[in-house]
């Protein structure tokens, strides 16, 4: 074995190494930490770039902005749109960010040309603040039809985005236009998907039922026992490990549509939140001898 000054040297990061964690929302009060590996954030940084901007793709000459908390996934998505394709990466204030309306304005000065962002902080932003916009990409909550109506563009790709933070950052994605279904999509190049009903048999086109996502992104829970109850086989798809969502989707030949939650998890500001981890933290007050979130 090395000694001396080579022992010293970081051993470079092998692709089943983690490349980042991140904690997520729990309903026993005690965030859940969801590992993703080098192998499939790198999966993920590819198959993204497969995906937007065929003709014309990201190149030195955009500007990506960076207005994501580190703590939320998709400022991976961000920042590797920028990274990956020799882009210029452009930081945005938190307390800019935080006012939500001012953030509009700041991208027309700044000329930003890519924007990975959450549905309701778009909705503040006037729609000549992306008129330098190309890739407009949204994710983290559902997105209204009145949206793309206000921000789809001819010389614009917008996408609509979904993925747990167990999948890597993003699992399948549809490319948005005015006066259609908005669809969370088909699965990125490396991702399977599978739409099962209470018995894990896939459900026929036009049915809902809970959708688990295997392949490239598949990431763990630091906690083997909640790791356990998650990521779990998946006959469906010939996956002996697959994440169970949770999240109900209607089963489409265009693409999946979001129908909501199979459990009491709700999203605020594109952030998982279990109304259990609030019931926790109400119940750890002084003289709180109940508490029920809804």
């Amino acid at each position: 074995s090395p000694t001396g000054a080579a022992a010293d040297e970081p051993r470079a990061p092998a692709p089943e190494d983690d490349a980042w964690i991140i904690f997520t929302s729990g309903s026993t009060g005690a965030p859940k930490g969801v590992a993703v590996t080098h192998r499939s954030a790198a999966a993920f940084v590819d198959a993204e770039a497969d995906l937007f901007l065929r003709e014309r793709p990201l190149g030195p000459g955009d500007r990506v902005l960076a207005g994501l908390s580190v703590a939320f996934d998709a400022s991976c998505e961000e920042m590797w749109l920028a990274w990956r394709s020799g882009a210029c990466l452009v930081p945005a204030e938190r307390a800019l960010v935080r006012a939500g309306h001012e953030l509009g304005p700041w991208l027309d000065a700044r000329r930003i040309t890519a924007v990975s962002t959450v549905p309701t902080l778009l909705a503040m932003w006037p729609e000549q603040a992306l008129r330098r916009v190309r890739l407009l990409i949204l994710g983290g909550e559902a997105c209204p039809p009145g949206l793309v109506d206000r921000f789809a563009a001819p010389d614009r790709e917008m996408w609509n985005t979904y993925g747990p933070t167990e999948t890597t950052v993003v699992a399948c994605a549809a490319l948005l236009a005015p006066r259609r279904t908005v669809r969370i999509g088909l699965p990125l190049r490396g991702w399977r998907l599978a739409v099962v009903d209470a018995a894990g048999e896939p459900v026929a086109y036009g049915q809902e039922g809970e959708l688990v996502i295997a392949g490239a992104g598949t990431g763990r829970y630091l906690d083997p026992v909640k790791d356990a109850e998650r990521f779990r086989p998946c006959p469906a798809l010939g996956a002996p490990r697959a994440y169970h969502s949770g999240d109900l989707v209607r089963a489409d030949p265009e693409g999946l549509v979001f129908v909501g939650r199979a459990d009491d998890q709700v999203k605020l500001g594109g952030r998982r939140v279990e109304l259990g981890e609030i019931d926790a933290a109400l119940l750890a007050l002084p003289a709180v001898g109940a508490a029920a979130a809804a």
